[in-house]
């Protein structure tokens, strides 16, 4: 139920390439080769033994994951063993020695507090057991700190021993057991935990943050390369070019000279001529390199927290530098250099009307978003709602573009649609939904704490419509095909011809969606000419031989739940539960959760919703999934929920405030249940109506049965025959 925070793995690569290692099913495997004709498939070779067999992505990444089944990956041998030793030991081993007495002592107090209280637990449940009496382990661990109420342990530490009194809470006793198990009742382990964040963190002069910071711009943030090429890099930069000297900003005032920056990575400009002018040497100073670990651990936490880093870079930097090489709407095109660096996202209403399932006579439209790759015009994620663009629509083109296709496959579709991974960079309109703490955090979020990729999320500017021209081609063109092959399709934006099309239209939701993917699926097997004849789905491939495949985390049930929409607003636990749009929510599982932090203050919890389906709502504290919550006024006898939308519960709200006649002493949840009555009816109803006027279709004469069901077959392409089958069979 829930994840442990999650340390950076060492080792980790962002992209999967030849020579890289992984573990899967307790072997451990060698890339030999990726297939470019195959991008879902690597060739591999089993350590030891050295036996050539083929991985497919699919199942490496088969959902869902738990625990050991999630795969491994590391640059090296000794890397991926670091991996595994790591997964097995949640914290690295550390020295007693070296750890305050103080962290030791109350490591123990810990260690002896959990032992005495598990051990009081048991025998509360083997007691209760044996008398076949109802047991809850809330109220026996309650009991059993009672009882430890005053208790008196002793701690040793080397040659003294000192006495301490027990005082233990509800709330501290769950923090201290989630500790000890996260380190496995190690008390060194649980000392070390104790250390502040920035622990044995290097100190750094400021023109060595600077030099860093600008390395990482140039060489790591605009480019695909590793993060130790990257400091390769840096250091033949600042050993071969500049000989040591960098930018001093302490004697630069609050800003930065640009052009003096430009001069010292322009290899054309002698070192020694900057040395000569009096001004510029003035603002230089020598600086020795960081180490490899410093640098490396500090490109990801800018990873990690993206907005802070881009702060970090224009306080220390300039104003505009982090814009300069990351807000590339213009030339994005050319600078694009491997898959997913830019990805575009936008929406458009289908220029074509459906109709509902159950009369097959209400008409209406859907937005369709999409997400395309800058480097090889891939479309790499896509989503088909009723709504209007909304948080959900973007979120859930992200999920479907981060793991690996198979809308099409259940559509019934053949073809290879094999891009996939998380974007470097996702470039935004300004709509509402785009700026929404729900989107900003699963940005955040996906990273797993900087072990994947984070998304910068990037906003073009307002009314500039050019900057969305790569992805306004595509709808054109699924445009002009939908007109040629949909009769509900809207020939021209005159309210006639619209009234026309919504007359005609037939297709279902299912049938729009089986016709876009294949438009989609037809464009990425399309030579496109601004690839220099290639398709998407080559230049992707291409891309990949160098960039390596895009790695991604498991799709776990809390990574599932990461991509509902998150609530501004925090809620704490009350009596009846948690408390959201009106209702209670709780279920067994939350029945461990904290209420109260160690201070004594309320625990604070985020939730994630589904605005189709309010019945269920999931937890989250400090990032890490807690549980899930069902409606108590939405359950129903037999023990399920009913499924209400947000919209219908604020609307049935909305009734009770009013005082309608026919809302007057109902509550929300008995309005809901009195309109599903109603549907229900009425699509019994429909049904009853279809059956009698099927049996009078039965009774009319073969003849005229045959020769209704087989003229309408005439010169008709198979989309129309297969809606016409539906329709007459």
């Amino acid at each position: 139920m829930k994840r442990q925070q999650q340390a950076l793995s060492p080792g980790m690569p962002k992209s999967l390439q030849p020579g890289h290692y992984l573990s899967w099913q307790q072997r451990i495997y060698r890339v030999t080769a990726l297939d470019p004709q195959q991008p879902l498939v690597i060739h591999v070779e089993t350590i030891p033994g050295g036996e050539r067999v083929q991985l497919a992505l699919t199942t490496l990444f088969a959902a869902p994951q738990t625990g050991q089944d999630t795969p491994l990956f590391a640059t090296s041998l000794e890397a991926l063993d670091a991996q595994l030793a790591q997964r097995a030991v949640p914290l690295s081993e550390a020295d007693p020695d070296e750890l305050p007495a103080s962290f030791l002592v109350k490591a123990q107090i810990i260690v002896q507090t959990v032992d005495m209280v598990s051990r009081l637990v048991q025998e509360d449940e083997r007691r209760a057991r044996g008398r076949r009496e109802a047991w809850s382990r809330t109220q026996a661990v309650r009991r059993a700190l009672a009882t430890c109420e005053g208790a008196v342990i002793r701690v040793q530490m080397k040659d003294t021993s000192s006495e301490h009194i027990l005082h233990p809470t509800f709330s501290t006793y769950y923090k201290y057991e989630r500790l000890y198990r996260t380190c496995g009742g190690d008390c060194t382990r649980i000392a070390a935990s104790f250390r502040r964040s920035t622990f044995r963190t290097s100190r750094l002069s400021r023109a060595q943050l600077h030099f860093s910071e600008m390395c990482l711009v140039l060489y790591y943030g605009n480019t695909r390369v590793t993060k130790t090429r990257a400091y390769q890099l840096a250091r033949e930069t600042l050993d071969h070019r500049t000989h040591g000297y960098w930018i001093d900003p302490e004697r630069c005032g609050k800003v930065v000279p640009e052009n003096l920056v430009t001069e010292l990575l322009d290899p054309a400009i002698p070192m020694q001529a900057l040395l000569d002018n009096p001004e510029k040497a003035a603002l230089l100073t020598r600086i020795t390199m960081p180490s490899r670990a410093w640098f490396c651990g500090y490109a990801t936490y800018l990873e990690a927290t993206a907005d802070t880093g881009q702060q970090l870079m224009n306080q220390r930097l300039g104003q505009g530098v982090w814009e300069q090489y990351h807000l590339v709407f213009e030339t994005f095109v050319h600078r694009a250099g491997l898959p997913l660096q830019y990805v575009f996202a936008d929406h458009w209403l289908v220029n074509a009307w459906i109709v509902d399932e159950e009369t097959r006579s209400q008409a209406s439209r859907l937005w369709l978003t999409l997400l395309i790759d800058a480097y090889s015009r891939s479309i790499v994620g896509m989503a088909l709602l009723s709504e209007e663009p909304c948080i959900e629509s973007i979120q859930s083109a992200l999920r479907h573009a981060i793991w690996h296709k198979s809308s099409h496959a259940r559509l019934g579709l053949d073809g290879e649609w094999s891009c996939y991974g998380i974007p470097q960079q996702l470039f935004l309109d300004n709509a509402w939904a785009h700026h929404s703490h729900s989107l900003e955090h699963l940005a955040r979020a996906i990273s797993r704490d900087g072990v994947y990729n984070a998304i910068d999320l990037v906003f073009r500017p307002p009314y500039k419509g050019r900057y969305g021209a790569i992805i306004e081609r595509v709808f054109r063109n699924f445009s002009g095909q939908i007109k040629e092959l949909v009769a509900g399709a809207m020939a021209s934006k005159s309210p006639q011809e619209v009234r026309a099309a919504a007359g005609r239209a037939w297709l279902l939701h299912t049938d729009l969606d089986r016709l876009l993917h294949q438009l989609i699926l037809t464009y990425q097997h399309t030579p496109h000419r601004e690839l220099n004849g290639m398709t998407p789905h080559q230049k992707w491939c291409e891309g990949i031989q160098t960039s390596g495949l895009p790695l991604i985390p498991a799709f776990t049930p809390e990574m599932d739940r990461l991509f509902l929409r998150l609530h501004p607003q925090t809620r704490q636990v009350r009596s009846r539960g948690i408390p959201a749009f009106g209702l209670n929510y709780w279920s067994a599982e939350l029945g461990g959760i904290a209420r109260r932090a160690s201070d004594g203050s309320p625990v604070r919890y985020h939730f994630r919703y589904d605005p189709t389906d309010i019945s269920r709502i999931s937890l989250f504290r400090d990032g890490i999934w807690a549980g899930d919550g069902h409606a108590r006024e939405l359950q129903r006898a037999d023990g399920t929920y009913r499924q209400v939308s947000l919209a219908e519960w604020q609307m049935a709200k909305r009734q009770v405030a009013s005082r309608a006649l026919d809302a007057e002493g109902k509550t929300p949840a008995e309005l809901v249940l009195v309109t599903d009555l109603e549907v229900l009816s009425k699509q019994r109803a429909q049904e009853k109506r279809a059956t009698q006027r099927a049996g009078a279709r039965r009774a009319q004469p073969s003849g005229e049965r045959q020769a209704a069901q087989h003229a309408p077959q005439a010169d008709t392409d198979e989309e129309t025959q297969r809606v016409l089958r539906f329709l007459y069979h």
